[in-house]
């Protein structure tokens, strides 16, 4: 099940585009693009994303932000759209009206913006929950008083970006989560059940599920999957080996089963990945 929302110019003064996605597979790459005389401030509230801009690219797990200047080129390094909850948010920075702000805290915004020290950072908690609330109001009944709703939203979320921003917070890994991604990596050859992790990080299988949520933005069942796909991508690259022969080696019961989650992480199969 997957849904995507993209509001242009939905009304409050500034706000180019507001959008967001809830995809239950990946989708398809996001070309190079730039936005001239704005400042896009993307929210990755679930899943993993992938972005490049100049020549770094920038590996997004759920509660990072990333954001972009205007003007700036940016793709998603010829990676599908993941599978996840993203959010984007495109406003005006330049003399434009934005937000209903007067002139002075316009500017002030607006500079704050195009200072952001950090591109890729922890999101403010409330993050999801402004957006979704703009997103609510403007795609409601459209009065004066939802826009006024949705523009105080999205101020708030624009002035807890540059806060967090500045904070500049590196995410948090803990002990039990880095032992649970070791193993994993020493086990890619073998089926990998959350209740083995559990074991080897010395949880119960809902609390790892709980902790993986808060540091990694994905279940453990979801990491070991994605972990075992990014090893067979290498795999399909650097050597010769057979799909089949690599599907067994990582542990798949199938064949079919190991491109089908291969093409669901990749939006290809493991034979045309491999063509390149």
């Amino acid at each position: 099940m997957s849904d995507r929302i993209e509001l242009q110019d939905p009304g409050p003064p500034g706000v180019v585009t507001l959008g967001r996605y809830r995809y239950s597979y990946a989708h398809d790459v996001l070309d190079a693009h730039s936005h001239p005389g704005c400042v896009e401030v993307c929210y990755l509230a679930r899943g993993r994303q992938r972005y490049r801009l100049g020549d770094r690219v920038y590996q997004l797990t759920g509660g990072d932000q990333f954001v972009t200047l205007p003007g700036e080129q940016h793709d998603s390094a010829g990676e599908p759209e993941d599978k996840g909850v993203l959010y984007w948010l495109i406003v005006r920075v330049d003399d434009s009206p934005l937000l209903y702000l007067d002139s002075a805290r316009r500017r002030q915004l607006s500079r704050a913006l195009l200072g952001i020290p950090s591109r890729q950072f922890r999101a403010h908690p409330d993050a999801r929950f402004l957006l979704d609330d703009a997103i609510a109001q403007l795609t409601g009944p459209p009065t004066e008083l939802a826009l006024l709703q949705a523009a105080m939203s999205l101020g708030q979320f624009l002035v807890r970006t540059v806060t967090a921003s500045a904070a500049d917070q590196a995410r948090p890994v803990s002990a039990v989560v880095e032992r649970s991604r070791q193993y994993v990596a020493e086990h890619l050859g073998e089926p990998i059940t959350v209740p083995m992790l559990s074991q080897a990080a010395g949880l119960s299988p809902a609390r790892l599920h709980a902790q993986f949520r808060q540091e990694l933005g994905m279940p453990p069942g979801e990491f070991v999957l994605r972990s075992k796909i990014e090893h067979a991508r290498a795999l399909l690259i650097e050597t010769e080996l057979p799909v089949t022969e690599i599907a067994h080696s990582l542990g798949f019961a199938s064949t079919q089963y190991f491109a089908t989650a291969f093409k669901r992480l990749t939006r290809t199969t493991p034979t045309a990945y491999r063509r390149g």
